[in-house]
């Protein structure tokens, strides 16, 4: 069954008002009518299962019918991610909607090809947004992930560490994966990956400076996105 998003403003009473876009998507491209069934989940764990009750070029309303709720997660699971190039960004958003990461926060280390300024971060943050959404609907995920403003390392690190936090590092003196999880993880847990090419040495002195531990994912080096799958499989594995 079709699933679109409305956040909680667009729920009143039994019924629910879609925003242009996936009320666009409902109506012209899935070309779904009234009394036709669709499901709707507001982000924050509610999903109605509901049907179409206007179905107009400028008003699309859903009608309540039913209510699930899927738990909140019992703790964060944050992606501290270095912007690679191109498009694979999005498709690490995606990927980590699907392994439950509460969190994105897009970084710009020294080493990213990706240069972000002024009104240049906020569309691409709300790009990055849209990109999770559209991966929520897809995959069932019901809990949105906050997708940040991108920001640099040093604004990353202004913030006071909550949790534990990791740092997949190809420098000396990291520990395995395996070793630096105290299991069950039962806290918020933060990860940062760096760019091609890891982080500089003075990052790392910083990252660690901070309170984040290294980690090693193995002898092979692995590309970015596939260095944040391994890292969130094994956090969403040991929940």
């Amino acid at each position: 069954m079709s699933r679109f998003y409305a956040p909680k403003t667009q729920w009143s009473g039994a019924r629910i008002v879609l925003d242009e876009a996936e009320g666009r998507h409902a109506v012209e491209v899935l070309r779904l009518r009234v009394g036709d069934a669709l499901n709707i989940f507001d982000g924050a764990g509610c999903l109605a299962s509901a049907r179409l009750a206007v179905a107009g070029k400028r008003q699309v309303e859903a009608e309540i019918l039913e209510l699930h709720w899927t738990s909140q997660p019992a703790a964060r699971t944050s992606l501290i991610q270095a912007v690679p190039k191109g498009k694979l960004f999005e498709w690490i958003l995606e990927k980590a909607t699907e392994l439950s990461a509460t969190e994105i926060q897009p970084l710009l280390s020294e080493r990213t090809v990706v240069h972000l300024e002024g009104e240049e971060r906020v569309r691409k943050q709300e790009k990055w947004q849209r990109a999770v959404i559209e991966a929520c609907k897809q995959c069932g995920q019901n809990w949105l992930p906050t997708v940040r403003a991108p920001l640099s390392l040093s604004e990353v690190l202004q913030a006071p560490l909550t949790g534990d936090s990791l740092v997949a590092s190809l420098h000396a003196g990291a520990v395995p994966l395996r070793e630096a999880l105290s299991l069950p993880l039962s806290g918020d847990v933060s990860v940062f990956v760096g760019p091609e090419g890891d982080f500089t040495p003075a990052e790392m002195a910083k990252i660690v400076a901070w309170g984040a531990r290294p980690v090693t994912l193995g002898a092979i080096v692995l590309r970015v996105e596939t260095a944040a799958l391994y890292c969130l499989s094994v956090l969403a594995h040991s929940r």
